[in-house]
């Protein structure tokens, strides 16, 4: 059996060899980096152009393209009798919304009938359409409260007690870990660490599929446990300290150039991306050693991003998944890592209020290291009797 420090230095020859490893591991990281964050570079979109086609040409109406065009987020570039112009200009992207106010707006509302008003988003660009939507949203909130105090006070009731009739619920709007409720300031933190989780789980597999079809594991019942982890052990050990160099260039670097919250002490940061690496790392020995091929790995989990981030909780409450998938998440180790970071870097947690999340990542530390001596048992004994 090879030493520890020789498996290590057939471990980065391969790395250098495999242009596929190399490339996943060491460029795919810092390229997707700055690919999706740049789309994400202008996060904070304002004075977004829409058109507005007024049917009514009344005094409520001007009102509410008057208060759309006050509106930060969004800008009125025209105003229209019919829809040719405006749709010409929605087109040929020279507005991304239009705002289409009916005949008798004025009339229905003031008799509180009610009336229907329309709009026309670009979805292909959804921060943009979901500025304009909330931004008209609000307008249209503000003038049906305006126009139920005037009917309450036009029959003589008080002005403070018309207030509290025409908005008897007043929204509290509280930004947890969304302070400057800003979607890219959301979502590309998680990206960010979404990147480097995939690449390692991709071209760290692919290694671990070579070891087990054509390395030092193709006799594994001949190998001990011990030999067994002294050889993962040296293939982990490079890719351990890779992805420590990446979080640290991400947190330190990445993080700040697209101006990214990152509070909490650096080195509790540190200290919990190693333990979710490790459990990362295990979760990939095990599930690798099911493959034949590192094109058949590689094809599989290229596919597993986006449904891996949905079942996190990141984008949509665990508790409100189904009871299987709650099961699901709460094995992932990105579940309560995503958790964790956020305390950290948007609220500036210590460890007393993350103990919760970190012991959840040693549970999984511990959950992967048993699964992975429960499945060496296996593939040895199958060995053993197919020979």
């Amino acid at each position: 059996m090879k030493t520890w420090i020789s498996i290590l230095q057939d471990e980065l020859q391969l790395i250098i060899r495999d242009k596929s490893i190399l490339l996943t591991c060491l460029i795919a990281p810092i390229l997707y980096a700055f690919f999706v964050g740049s789309i994400y570079m202008e996060k904070d979109v304002s004075e977004i152009p829409i058109a507005v086609v007024d049917y009514d040409h009344t005094k409520l109406s001007r009102k509410v393209s008057e208060l759309v065009d006050t509106n930060e987020k969004v800008k009125v570039l025209g105003h229209y009798s019919s829809m040719g112009n405006a749709m010409y200009l929605f087109n040929n992207l020279k507005v991304q919304g239009i705002l289409i106010i009916p005949k008798e707006f004025q009339k229905n509302t003031m008799n509180l009938d009610g009336a229907h008003v329309e709009l026309i988003l670009n979805n292909t660009k959804f921060l943009t359409s979901n500025e304009i939507n909330k931004g008209v949203q609000q307008v249209m909130l503000t003038i049906s409260g305006g126009v139920r105090m005037q009917y309450f006070i036009s029959n003589k009731v008080p002005i403070e007690l018309a207030k509290q009739q025409a908005q008897p619920i007043l929204p509290a709007i509280k930004s947890i870990y969304n302070a400057t409720n800003n979607y890219g300031d959301y979502l590309l933190p998680i990206l960010l660490i979404l990147i480097l989780q995939q690449t390692l789980i991709i071209g760290f597999g692919q290694s671990i599929v070579h070891e087990f079809n054509q390395g030092l594991l193709v006799n594994i019942r001949n190998t001990t446990f011990y030999d067994f982890m002294k050889i993962l052990s040296a293939k982990s050990f490079y890719y351990l300290l890779l992805y420590l160099a990446y979080f640290f260039v991400f947190y330190k670097l990445i993080f700040p150039y697209y101006h990214l919250a990152f509070k909490g002490v650096l080195l509790l940061h540190i200290l919990l991306s190693a333990i979710f690496i490790m459990v990362v790392i295990l979760y990939t020995i095990l599930l690798a050693s099911f493959f034949k091929t590192t094109i058949g790995w590689t094809e599989v989990l290229a596919f597993s991003t986006y449904p891996l981030f949905l079942v996190s909780g990141y984008s949509w409450p665990i508790e409100a998944m189904p009871v299987f998938l709650q099961g699901f998440a709460n094995i992932l180790p990105s579940t309560p890592y995503f958790e964790v970071f956020n305390l950290l870097s948007v609220e500036g947690a210590e460890l007393f209020h993350i103990r919760n999340g970190f012991i959840h990542l040693l549970i999984l530390l511990l959950l992967g290291s048993g699964l992975l001596y429960v499945r060496y048992k296996y593939m040895g004994s199958k060995r053993s009797r197919s020979t």
